[in-house]
């Protein structure tokens, strides 16, 4: 009998598909709407540019989206991937990402269509400085938007950015409607959340510092009553991913140091590690790899964590599943984890939930360079 962690028939015959847009394909970020359908948001096809596929809960691509189930935002570049996404409440689509090393943001309507709305055509470009790209993108409850990356070149800078509804930069976020945060070296803004105070939360990396996590205010500025002035820095090289519980503490998800294991660390809400999570403030998943790599993570009702990744021991999606003590869920796959097999080396990137609790997860197929899309009993 099928259990958590196992792959859900009910969709797509097996639990998996593949989605073809023809060229270097690569899902990126998962949502899941309020009516059931997913949405698999990155790059690809023979134009590289952003791809958002449309799925129904069976796994077929829902015609209603786009005419196909398939959608590609060309921003007129020649590199362009689309790397987040967010729903809002109205059910319009953001993406964010970067075209030609820029800052490229578009709203789709629900259908598909650009939202005229914003920008004008659906579409906004522009530049933190010579390199700049969006990694991770939320839409704030007055509709407003907060976008997250990194500038460069080296030695650049973690940013965010927050947009008014209609695509214009908000110049009264920030310095005239972006802030930039230091950590000493290269610093990449990787991930977004929002505590219910208002308060911003940025995961990412640091050339000088490993796995970081800063808060600002929500008036851009930033925090100084979080870690050190606004800033954490965590065991490991990289943060992927920060989730915020209910209570208001912190979950980052990344990786361990030497061992090359998923990390998943809890903070405190002043930014100080949470002894009680796994004893320590950090637990570690290991699936036996050279490298198991965490990507993404999102945070059940009943407080369990759905980590997602990569394990280059099965060159396969890697999921895992912690107790909100963080302990592994033993209910889940096999001791906690499981991995799903496409049958060449797959990526895991983004994950989300369904409100049946079904575990949706999204990557990138190598060899025929598709998006990848399991579902998993929850």
């Amino acid at each position: 009998m099928a259990g958590p962690g196992d792959l859900d028939t009910t969709f797509s015959g097996d639990g998996k598909r593949t989605i073809d847009f023809g060229g270097t394909d690569a899902a990126n970020a998962v949502l899941v709407q309020p009516n059931g359908r997913i949405l698999l948001v990155g790059s690809g096809g023979p134009s590289v540019s952003f791809c958002v596929a449309c799925l129904r809960g069976t796994g077929a691509l829902d015609t209603a989206f786009s005419s196909d189930g398939k959608r590609v935002v060309d921003f007129g570049g020649r590199d362009e991937s689309g790397k987040g996404a967010a729903l809002q409440s109205d059910g319009k689509i953001v993406l964010a990402g970067q075209s030609d090393l820029r800052v490229a943001v578009a709203r789709l309507n629900p259908d598909g269509a650009l939202d005229t709305a914003f920008s004008g055509d659906g579409k906004r470009i522009f530049s933190w400085g010579p390199i700049s790209e969006a990694t991770a993108v939320l839409v704030l409850p007055n509709g407003r938007i907060l976008l997250a990356g990194f500038s460069g070149p080296e030695g650049g800078d973690m940013q965010v950015a927050r947009l008014r509804a209609n695509g214009e930069l908000d110049p009264t976020f920030g310095a005239n409607g972006t802030t930039a945060i230091d950590f000493g070296g290269s610093d990449f803004g990787l991930a977004i959340a929002r505590q219910t105070n208002g308060r911003i939360l940025v995961a990412g990396r640091s050339t000088a510092a490993g796995a970081v996590v800063a808060r600002l205010r929500p008036s851009g500025v930033l925090d100084l009553g979080f870690g050190s002035q606004g800033r954490v820095t965590l065991p490991g090289p990289t943060a992927t991913a920060v989730l915020v519980q209910p209570d208001q503490r912190i979950v980052v998800a990344g990786n361990s140091t030497g061992s090359e294991m998923m990390a998943v660390t809890r903070l405190r809400q002043d930014g100080s590690l949470d002894p009680t999570f796994n004893g320590n403030g950090t637990s570690t998943v290991d699936f036996g790899g050279l490298a198991d790599l965490a990507q993404g993570a999102a945070l059940q009702p009943d407080g369990k964590i759905v980590v997602i990744g990569y394990s280059q021991d099965g060159e396969a999606m890697a999921v895992a599943r912690l107790d909100a003590d963080g302990s592994l869920d033993t209910t889940f796959g096999a001791g906690g984890k499981t991995t799903v097999d496409f049958g060449t080396a797959t990526f895991g990137n983004a994950v989300a939930l369904q409100p049946n609790r079904k575990i949706v997860v999204a990557g990138q197929k190598t060899g025929s360079d598709d998006f990848a899309v399991a579902r998993l009993l929850g």
